[in-house]
């Protein structure tokens, strides 16, 4: 019996998910080489590089900051603390809330690893003139935040 269905053709160009989803999976995997030396997992890095400034954060806009969920975040800040990588103080406006800062431990590591992580960069960089840079993390930009209002 021939099946009435009709196959489905493979487009001839990558839907854009597949391609934002592929790229984040090659930087990752290579910021994951570069930083790889010093045991920090990616994820602990992008939260001490959002916290190396020494401002301090509340845990929604270190979630924010950091591109990530906030239950995702919470449970990360939980280990990282453990680690001693980050630490949690009382909002002095606010003593219900917590505001988190990098330790002195969690500089070392960003100062270890900052000028690999630079490097790194500047390497993904060369592929890109600065105008194709700009008009990427644009575009990035506005799409997270089509995302974030339709969501």
């Amino acid at each position: 019996m021939a099946s009435s269905r009709r196959k489905r053709r493979s487009p001839a160009e990558p839907n854009l998910h597949s391609l934002l989803s592929h790229a984040s999976r090659q930087a990752t995997s290579e910021l994951r080489r570069v930083i790889g030396a010093e045991g920090i997992p990616v994820e602990f890095w992008r939260i001490l590089e959002v916290l190396s400034d020494e401002r301090g954060r509340s845990m929604s806009e270190l979630a924010d900051e950091a591109g990530m969920l906030l239950p995702a975040t919470s449970k990360l800040v939980d280990r990282m603390t453990e680690a001693a990588l980050i630490q949690r103080s009382a909002d002095p406006d606010d003593h219900r809330r917590v505001i988190l800062h990098i330790s002195d431990f969690g500089l070392q590591k960003v100062a270890a690893l900052d000028s690999d992580v630079e490097r790194h960069r500047t390497r993904l960089g060369r592929h890109f003139t600065p105008e194709q840079q700009t008009q990427l993390k644009r575009l990035l930009k506005d799409f997270i935040d089509a995302h974030r209002l339709a969501g």
